[in-house]
């Protein structure tokens, strides 16, 4: 029996990190289009917004973070790219609105990064987009299903990436864990150790590294109500990882690959991800693409999704609004905008 409790954990945790929008739709007098495309066992079912009637747009294609997804996310963002004169396709994640199908635990970036393709594919058929100026714009758990396609598919001529790893899911996620502690009281030094020893679960080689990782985790109360070890593995049912698994991919080597232009965002109070380590990783491969148009921005007292905040932890992001999920730095949708227009 493979143990993979832990990487069902890792769902659990990064579907904590939905990258949720107010649901408000921004239909104020944008032609929209009802999209539907098959991809594998999955039917999707989404949306599309054109900046006007005539002429043939380029398209920004806005890919999910984790958790549940519909197409009405985002509105300000993609007011954003209307106003740069794109059009936008967004869907409802299987699962979840008009689209049906289930992910496998196992392969479910890798499901996700061929539903872009798909999707890529059909608009470039379509008679008001510009099929050679087709982008994404991607959010936090984007930041895998975006390189994925990119090592299968050509067609993807920029991208915006938003509070992305620059690192594995399973570091992106201690990660994740010691803010989370940090935020609930835990000191520094034990949130420290806590992302330790989970990560230790993954790499550990004998049963008796994983025990010696595993065993604070559950016996430690303050970690146990958080959920993300809920029990050990017996020896007889441990086995270790091979190193294959998703929550080992790491997007950087393919970045490092990657000359389309680039636009990269970190809030510096993101908890679900490191913003340093990230800015410094996409600052890296880009240059070692050599690519010549990427920009990759910090922007301060922001959160996550970059929206404006005084903590970024989790308690304070659940507090909000509908509203209050639509609060975006001001900096960051400019920057967009600009962006999309000099290209």
């Amino acid at each position: 029996m493979k143990n993979i409790q832990p990487f069902f954990i890792i769902l659990i945790l990064l579907a904590s990190m939905v990258s949720c929008s107010w649901f408000g739709d921004i239909n104020d007098g944008y032609p929209s289009e009802q999209v539907q495309f098959s991809s594998g066992d999955f039917e999707v079912h989404g949306e599309l917004l054109l900046p006007d009637e005539d002429g043939k747009f380029p398209l920004v294609i806005m890919v999910h973070g984790s958790g549940p997804a519909y197409h009405t996310y985002f509105h300000k963002i993609k007011e954003s790219f209307m106003k740069a004169g794109y059009a936008t396709l967004m869907w409802d994640k299987p699962g979840f609105g008009k689209s049906t199908g289930k992910f496998t635990e196992e392969h479910l970036r890798a499901e996700r990064a061929e539903i872009l393709i798909d999707a890529i594919d059909k608009m470039k058929q379509h008679p008001k987009i510009q099929g050679n100026k087709i982008g994404v714009w991607g959010i936090s758990q984007a930041g895998y299903v975006i390189p994925m396609a990119l090592e299968k598919t050509n067609d993807i001529s920029f991208m915006i990436l938003v509070g992305v790893g620059g690192e594995n899911g399973i570091r992106q996620t201690a990660f994740l864990i010691q803010e989370q502690l940090k935020c609930d009281g835990v000191s520094e030094k034990d949130a420290m150790q806590a992302a330790q020893n989970f990560t230790g679960l993954f790499y550990a080689t004998t049963y008796n590294e994983y025990l010696k990782c595993a065993q604070p985790l559950v016996d430690d109360q303050r970690i146990r109500k958080l959920n993300f070890v809920s029990a050990i593995w017996p020896e007889d049912q441990w086995k270790p990882y091979q190193g294959t698994e998703e929550g080992f991919y790491d997007p950087i080597p393919v970045i490092e690959k990657t000359s389309i232009p680039t636009l990269v965002f970190f809030g510096d109070l993101d908890k679900n991800v490191n913003p340093v380590q990230g800015m410094e990783a996409y600052n890296a491969a880009l240059k070692k693409a050599g690519n010549t148009d990427f920009k990759v921005e910090l922007i301060e007292d922001t959160d996550h999704n970059i929206i404006i905040s005084e903590t970024g932890c989790t308690s304070e992001r659940r507090a909000r609004s509908g509203k209050g999920w639509s609060n975006y730095d001001p900096r960051y949708l400019r920057m967009m905008e600009e962006w999309l227009k000099d290209l």
